[in-house]
Order: structure tokens, then C-alpha cells, then sequence
């Protein structure tokens, strides 16, 4: 008894967290409605630092960057998709990054840094099947990070790589979701 009302409490404060960091973000989107920088990339599905291989495929990623928030410590509200190109898991995204600049000189050129979190909402199975991840829920948390160089103020291109999980929250098993690849990005 005590076991089962203690994973329904953390599956009611996961979901409660991800939907509040959500949340946080989309009135932010209003406010800050001008996109800022638009980020493309393909990407290896569920290739990453701990990623198992069970699914595969290419990805499409697509990304919108709107204007930084001050009080989000600077955060730019952040959407985006991850489309497989064979039917494994695809998924949408919302939540905040941070873009560090290092100048190279008085070029415009310099390497980039772009933390992100959030929250995401896939379509891949909840438990686990025979070539599926199973992510444990509906709603998970998503962190990522690129590293790249800017050719300009305008462009730059980076290496990427984002987990999605549930953090425990929603299923005793938790396999997640990496993918890693490449992106370009360009500012307005």
C-alpha cells in the first residue's frame, strides 16, 4: 500500500513538474512572441552517451528561439520537433535555452555553447517493446546541449545531443531517449 501511493506521489509530482515548466514557458512565448534564431539538424536516433540502440533511424529536428526572458535568468523561450524518418519515436518540445558566446577575436566568429531544458510530449510506447523504447510516460523532460562555431553573428553550425526520461517519476522503468547530431543555426 505504502510502496503504491508512494509511485503514484511521484508519478503526480513528475507530471506536475514537467507541466509547470511548461507552463512556466508558454506565456513567456507570448510576451516574446518575435522569433530570434531558427535551428535545423539532423540527427542520429537514439544514439547518444547512454542510448541502447533499440531504435534507430534519422531525425529531423526543427527549432524556434524566441527572445530572452530576463526574468528566466536570460532563458529564450525554446519549440521544437523531432520527426524519425522510420516510424520509431517522434516528439515535441517546449522549454527554455541559454546561448554562450566565446568571441574569437573581433570577427564575429566563436564557439557557442546552448544548454537547454524543458519538457517534451512523444509519441513512442510507454512500455518497453521488442524494437521500442519504452519512455514510462506521456510527458517527459528533455535536456540537451549543442556545441558549435559561429561563423558569423548570423550563422553557426554545432554538434548536439538531448536525453529525454521521465526521471522516475512515471513507471519503475525508465529507458529514455538520446539522439545526437548535427545543426545549423541562423539568427534574425
Amino acid at each position: 500500500m505504502f510502496v503504491g501511493l508512494k509511485l503514484f506521489s511521484l508519478r503526480i509530482l513528475g507530471a506536475v513538474s514537467a507541466l509547470c515548466i511548461s507552463a512556466m514557458t508558454l506565456p513567456l512565448f507570448a510576451e516574446s512572441a518575435e522569433i530570434k534564431q531558427v535551428r535545423v539538424g539532423l540527427l542520429a536516433h537514439n544514439r547518444g552517451l547512454i542510448a541502447s540502440k533499440v531504435e534507430h533511424g534519422v531525425d529531423l529536428n526543427v527549432e524556434a528561439v524566441f527572445n530572452a526572458i530576463p526574468v528566466m535568468l536570460n532563458g529564450q523561450p525554446t519549440v521544437g520537433a523531432v520527426v524519425n524518418n522510420i516510424g520509431y519515436t517522434s516528439f515535441g518540445y517546449a522549454g527554455l535555452s541559454w546561448q554562450f558566446d566565446i568571441d574569437i577575436g573581433d570577427t564575429g566568429q566563436g564557439l557557442l555553447i546552448v544548454p537547454f531544458f524543458g519538457a517534451a510530449i512523444h509519441d513512442g510506447e510507454i512500455q518497453p517493446e521488442d524494437d521500442r523504447r519504452g519512455l514510462g510516460c506521456r510527458l517527459v523532460f528533455r535536456e540537451a546541449i549543442d556545441i558549435g562555431w559561429r561563423f558569423s553573428d548570423r550563422y553557426a553550425i554545432s554538434v548536439m545531443t538531448d536525453h529525454l526520461s521521465h526521471g522516475g517519476f512515471c513507471e519503475d522503468r525508465n529507458q529514455g531517449l538520446d539522439n545526437s547530431g548535427v545543426r545549423f543555426h541562423m539568427r534574425f
